[in-house]
């Protein structure tokens, strides 16, 4: 299910390559697009989404490319 962004959300996203396509090797490029992205939430609102009494909602994207996976964490707050 694919749902549009409401006028006032603000969506960003972070996409990093991982070189292997076995899902247990991809630990470390989601941790560092999650780290990447908390990083930028901040810079933009100011406050840590972590923080937030609601929790930190992200949505996860794989995609294979040719030298592994590309995986993008994406916020929409």
């Amino acid at each position: 299910m694919h749902t549009e962004p409401q006028a006032t959300e603000t969506v960003r996203s972070v996409t990093v390559e991982a070189s292997s396509t076995h899902p247990a090797d991809w630990g470390r490029a989601m941790a560092v697009a999650l780290n990447q992205l908390i990083q930028d939430i901040i810079a933009a609102t100011g406050t840590d989404p972590c923080r937030d009494p609601e929790g930190l909602d992200v949505s996860l994207h794989i995609n294979a490319v040719p030298t592994g996976e590309a995986i993008t964490v994406v916020w929409r707050g």
